[in-house]
């Protein structure tokens, strides 16, 4: 262990601690986070600059101000008053159609981040006409949308088992099995379905009746002091929130970046007068926006530091020998499923698949099924607010504190790892045939 690995480890413990016993703005803890690591050096100081400009940053605040102005419309009463209509009054079937419509958006918009942005004005209306806190139905619904996606082979899933074979070619792999374009879909399909009917059956009955927390960055502010849109801006406020999430789905076949959509939205959301100067500044979610630039900071110094690396090292070697299918899957799940919750979840999959390819290349044994493996445990990415960008959204949304999200969160967790774990091991065998 380095000096910089140690230190590292040192200011990941003091957050953790932060975050978990005090009562200190997390915005403000990932700031303090963020300058220790570039005082230390374990972050070089463009790496942590450029974080603040990072892609998920813009698309979280532009999306809140695009979901201020259509907030303003009748449209999302009436889905709200459709949704109660059809639910029968009842909160649960109403939260597990929503459910079952975001899940179905996941085939061809994956995005966890995008799709929560979208339902948000939709879910504040339908809490205030049930009569119920937020706290009852962000984190059920966040958490659903991590666990469902599919890799259906559409727009960019449909580029996954290429992406997976890739990593085999770069890493010399010796076994020679390779991935087909339906692979990655038969892993994850019958697991998400799974965890869907979870959600829905249980997710919203164990969710808290009142936040821990009080809810305020993610508050529709405008409901303090509404105002009605005129005809024009209504009609302009549907298109154009339409349309945004519309080229959110092809914005690859556009050729452009996926943060420049949202971004025009939020302009053109102002450029109508769906939102004042001051509608949309209040929009923008300060103090998630912070939690997460420190929790991108984190990991980048994770990757820097070697620590990362350090850790995957550690349990390549601790496996020793030839162990089971059920076991090299289990250690690797379970590691993987603990520092995504400090590492961008893409940036932990990213960092294991090449050291699991090299223990698989030591074992003789095929690396597609733990390969799958990482990239699931990835998204079991909802313990703590470093995770993934979606979990400080729901935090603050739902005024959750750690407490709580270990409290939702283990039930779910230790069923995706179940299901996940036998399935893949059954479907693709560290030593098949």
């Amino acid at each position: 262990m380095t000096t910089q690995i140690a230190i590292t480890v040192g200011i990941w413990v003091l957050m953790l601690l932060l975050l978990a016993f005090t009562k200190y703005d997390f915005g403000g803890i990932a700031m303090l986070v963020v300058a220790l690591l570039v005082i230390t050096g374990c972050v070089k100081p463009a790496s942590a600059l450029a974080k603040f400009a990072d892609s998920n940053v813009i698309i979280i605040a532009a999306m809140m101000m695009c979901a201020a102005g259509f907030s303003k419309t009748r449209a999302v009463k009436s889905i709200s008053n459709l949704l109660f209509k059809v639910s029968g009054g009842s909160f649960e079937r109403c939260c597990g159609m929503l459910m079952v419509i975001l899940f179905a958006m996941g085939f061809v918009l994956p995005g966890a981040v995008g799709r929560i942005a979208i339902a948000y004005p939709i879910m504040m209306e339908v809490c205030r006409r049930h009569d119920k806190s937020p706290s009852k139905i962000m984190f059920p619904v966040g958490c659903m949308m991590l666990c469902d996606q599919t890799a259906f082979p559409i727009g960019g899933a449909a580029v996954t088992y290429a992406k997976y074979n890739g990593f085999l070619e770069n890493a010399d792999y010796l076994f020679g099995d390779s991935f087909s374009i339906m692979d990655p879909f038969i892993a994850r399909i019958p697991v998400c379905i799974i965890m869907l009917i979870y959600f829905v059956t249980i997710g919203v009955k164990i969710a808290p009746e009142k936040p821990a927390l009080a809810i305020e960055t993610l508050k529709v502010k405008a409901k303090k002091e509404e105002r009605e849109l005129t005809r024009f801006q209504e009609v302009a406020a549907y298109i154009i929130f339409l349309g945004t999430c519309l080229c959110l789905v092809f914005y690859n076949k556009m050729g452009i970046p996926q943060w420049i959509v949202p971004f025009v939205g939020a302009i053109l959301m102002y450029a109508v007068g769906a939102n004042n100067v001051r509608e949309s500044i209040n929009a923008m979610p300060i103090n998630l926006m912070m939690l997460l630039i420190g929790a991108f900071v984190m990991s980048e110094a994770l990757l820097e530091t070697g620590t990362g690396a350090w850790v995957g090292n550690l349990v390549a070697s601790a496996l020793g020998g030839t162990p089971s299918t059920l076991v090299l899957y289990s250690v690797f799940w379970f590691v993987v499923l603990f520092m995504t919750q400090f590492m961008n979840n893409g940036a932990t999959a990213n960092l294991f698949i090449p050291i699991a390819i090299m223990t698989c290349n030591t074992l003789g044994c095929s690396a597609k099924g733990l390969i799958m493996i990482i990239q699931n445990a990835s998204l079991v990415a909802w313990f703590m607010p470093t995770a993934t960008a979606v979990i400080p959204m729901l935090m603050e949304g739902g005024g959750y504190d750690l407490k709580t999200m270990m409290k939702q969160g283990l039930p779910p967790a230790l069923l995706k790892s179940v299901c996940q774990i036998a399935w893949i091991a059954f479907m693709f065998p560290a030593y098949p045939g």
